[in-house]
């Protein structure tokens, strides 16, 4: 694991809609449009591993496939892998 320097930030499931400037955040709002959420045990997780996903592989200057997602390892106990996978790619698409 990386050390934190004193110039590091730390973004937290609530602060996620102010590193973009809006109520929320494009992935928030993708796991509503795609009704994810089921008893909302794994959400934040997945949603932060989602964003740093994205964010990483959009600074390689691709695209999302389906072996960056099957990277996530974030265990959701209802399942809804169909949803958060089509989630994270609407989300993707907006960020």
């Amino acid at each position: 694991m990386k050390d934190l320097r004193p110039t590091d930030v730390v973004t937290t499931i609530e602060g996620l809609p102010a590193t973009v400037g809006t109520e929320l955040h494009p992935m928030q709002q993708a796991w509503l449009d795609h009704d994810v959420a089921q008893c909302g045990y794994c959400q934040p997780g997945q949603i932060m591993a989602a964003v740093a996903l994205v964010t990483e592989v959009a600074a390689q200057g691709r695209h999302i496939t389906d072996a960056d997602l099957d990277g996530i390892r974030t265990i959701c106990r209802c399942g809804t892998y169909v949803r958060i996978r089509a989630a994270i790619r609407s989300g993707a698409a907006r960020m």
